[in-house]
């Protein structure tokens, strides 16, 4: 994930910028990640295999970027973060590789970047489902803007990445191996920033505060009707996304702000050491937020558990039972 657009430079052939982490910090972090890694992907499995199972939610539109959204920060949390652990539990690359580098920088500039666009995504489309739900009828106009973001960064990080015009050296010991070259280039890390983070962030926000101010006036000019419960719903599951969301990218959008205009090394160190990984639990707790806002997912996991609960007493007075008969039989004989 690109933090920031610092262009700081560093002298590679001496290797003398110092590493921003500390064995205890580093373990601290792999802990807390790890941690919270398998659960999440445990919520987003179960959340992928009711999709697939239960028609209703497939063919609810709405669901459609969200499910998106999570397919992201799914793969960030299977692919990405596992190099990330890695180089926190081993304070290094392991294995120290020119192509893994590459590969890690790659994909984790894309999902990020993916994943704050899908949140902006969300965001209109959850404004026009709501309100101008005849916008959405067709599938282009529905399909087009959740996968082309995606599609279009994919192009523009690989021709960056691989392609631009720069020498790139790494430095193992550094998380991302110190990032891509194309950094360095204050107008093409300017722009890359205000594309993959500034705008989606904003739309973000704008469309958020424009729904919350269509949903209170709807609140109080219309009755408690059918109409008004489905807007309740839809636009709570949003908003306790995008409360998720916008609590930790805000803050790092502010630094990005900071650095750009004013003084380009503020809490530059902070940010690399631990703002950069708080980034990690939106895509680890998205699962969670996402779960309780969809209610029949919820209801089938609350069947399953009563079912198990009344199997296991069936089960035991039926070995009481057979104890019983077994006590008789030994009485008799």
């Amino acid at each position: 994930m690109s933090v920031d657009n610092n262009n700081e430079t560093f002298d590679y052939e001496d290797n003398t910028y110092p590493s921003l982490e500390s064995s205890f910090s580093r373990s601290i972090k792999f802990n807390i990640l790890i941690s919270c890694q398998i659960p999440s992907i445990i919520c987003n499995l179960i959340i992928f295999f009711y999709f697939t199972r239960l028609r209703e939610l497939q063919t609810k539109r709405h669901h459609h970027v969200v499910i998106c959204l999570l397919i992201c920060n799914f793969l960030i949390i299977t692919m990405e973060l596992p190099i990330t652990l890695v180089y926190l539990y081993f304070g290094e690359h392991i294995p120290s590789s020119y192509s893994l580098c590459l590969f890690w920088i790659y994909i984790n500039y894309l999902l990020f970047a993916s994943s704050v666009w899908m949140m902006a995504i969300a965001s209109i489309q959850r404004y026009i489902f709501i309100f101008h739900k005849h916008f959405m009828k067709s599938y282009l106009k529905h399909y087009i803007p959740i996968f082309l973001p995606p599609t279009l960064l994919s192009i523009w990080y690989f021709v960056l990445i691989f392609f631009y015009p720069c020498q790139q050296q790494f430095d193992y010991t550094q998380l991302w191996c110190f990032g891509a070259c194309y950094l360095y280039d204050e107008v093409i890390s300017t722009i890359d920033w205000i594309v993959s983070s500034f705008i989606p962030i904003v739309l973000t926000v704008i469309f958020n505060i424009i729904l919350l101010l269509r949903v209170i006036y709807r609140k109080y000019k219309m009755k408690r009707g059918n109409t008004w419960r489905t807007t309740r719903k839809l636009s709570i599951q949003l908003f306790s996304i995008s409360f998720l969301f916008l609590s930790i990218y805000l803050p790092l959008i502010i630094f990005g702000l900071i650095r750009t205009w004013i003084d380009p090394y503020f809490l530059y160190v902070f940010t690399m050491t631990y703002l950069a990984y708080v980034a990690y639990f939106v895509s680890l707790l998205m699962p969670f937020i996402c779960l309780i806002s969809l209610p029949e997912i919820v209801t089938k996991i609350k069947r399953l558990c009563c079912l198990n609960n009344r199997v296991e007493p069936v089960q035991q007075q039926q070995q009481i039972a057979m104890t019983l008969i077994t006590r008789r039989n030994i009485q008799q004989t």
